[in-house]
């Protein structure tokens, strides 16, 4: 007896259902992934270095540089010194964007992990040896992740008896905001960005040696240090982007629509909807799309814009990135001691997921 036709229809349009809904994954897979290779928007375009406009000042940027293997050196560190060690430096800023140590932040003297904490930051330190001019480390999320302001401390003073240089670990004290004049075209300003993204029931004294003790009185200090330098080229250096296509900002790699654990167990349908989730709303306050991430973000935007010349240099993505959006631009150095996944999205220039670091010119002319 052959199957009722009604039945090979019902048959039929699951099928047909199963196939697309297929079909629809994939094409969100392929539209959603990132990758470790470099990638271009203009593949066809050969920039070149403008000779004929004079240099004011070089940044060079590196983040994440906190997890070199013990006994070893990152290759993005390796990069980073051996490319320094072959120019001159004198009077340039090398600046470190935060997570500077992995994954627990700096733990007390005596602690198990002491020793290997002190081997990344010193890692660090090498690299730099013999650069001429102004070192700067920011600290980034997984530097408050050792018991806060106290970790923090612990780091601030450890760089500080390493380096013989009191301003090397900036802000101070656990605080938001530090203003640097770099010449009279070029302010730099270093954002902990942590710090407005941290529960502060967890740090009732957070603010105790701050100036700054609320994030609006946080917002209103920026806007009139960004009144005070107008007419200047403006450096936001803080560790989380401003503008990501890495992980945190929704982009995901192939694997990452497969296996959505750190255990290798494939769940294609599971892994693509987290993937999706993170990139629509962000669970975890350390995603660009968060509520209390993007609330921080869009409000440090709309300041930014009215200012007009004013580049964000961030770490936390482990990737390399250029993004221009509504007439911001977002420099992701982020791939000191890491790799990861980046896309170029709707707003990227350049991206890529291996190792390495960024150097940012600003000449007189404002460019």
């Amino acid at each position: 007896m052959g199957i009722p036709r009604a039945s090979r229809l019902k048959t039929s349009n699951l099928m047909n259902l199963k196939y697309f809904c297929l079909s629809l994954l994939a094409i969100f897979v392929l539209y959603s992934c990132a990758t470790y290779a470099p990638q271009y928007r203009e593949l066809d375009t050969k920039p070149t270095y403008p000779t004929e406009k004079t240099l004011s000042q070089t940044f060079y940027l590196i983040g994440d540089a906190g997890y070199s293997p013990i006994g070893g050196m990152s290759e993005g560190l390796q990069a980073f010194q051996n490319y320094l060690d072959g120019i001159e430096t004198a009077g340039a800023l090398a600046i470190f964007l935060g997570d500077n140590i992995y994954p627990d932040g700096m733990p007390p003297k005596g602690a198990p992990d002491r020793s290997d904490t002190e081997y990344r930051l010193d890692a660090q330190i090498v690299a730099v040896e013999n650069f001429k001019g102004q070192i700067y480390f920011i600290p980034g999320n997984h530097d408050w992740y050792n018991e806060g302001l106290y970790g923090l401390e612990r780091q601030e003073l450890y760089f500080e008896d390493k380096l013989k240089d009191r301003n090397v670990f900036q802000p101070t004290n656990g605080c938001p905001l530090k203003s640097v004049t770099i010449s009279d075209e070029i302010q730099l300003i270093m954002i902990d960005s942590q710090w407005y993204l941290e529960d502060w029931n967890i740090h009732p004294t957070i603010n105790e040696n701050c100036e700054i003790k609320t994030r609006e009185k946080f917002f209103i200090e920026l806007e009139l240090e960004l009144e005070k330098n107008k007419n200047k080229t403006v450096v936001f250096a803080m560790h989380h982007p401003m503008f990501t296509n890495g992980t945190h900002g929704g982009y995901f790699g192939a694997e990452k629509h497969l296996f959505p654990t750190q255990k290798n167990i494939p769940m294609p349908g599971l892994a693509s909807l987290v993937a999706q989730i993170r990139a629509q709303g962000g669970v975890s306050v350390q995603d660009r799309y968060n509520e209390l991430s993007n609330k921080f973000m869009n409000k440090l935007a709309g300041i930014a814009k009215k200012h007009g010349k004013l580049v964000f240099a961030s770490g936390h993505e482990h990737t390399l990135q250029y993004i221009e959006e509504d007439g911001l631009v977002q420099i992701q150095s982020g791939s000191g001691a890491k790799n990861g996944f980046a896309a170029l999205g709707k707003n990227g220039l350049f991206s890529y997921g291996g190792q390495g670091f960024a150097v940012f010119d600003v000449f007189t002319d404002g460019s």
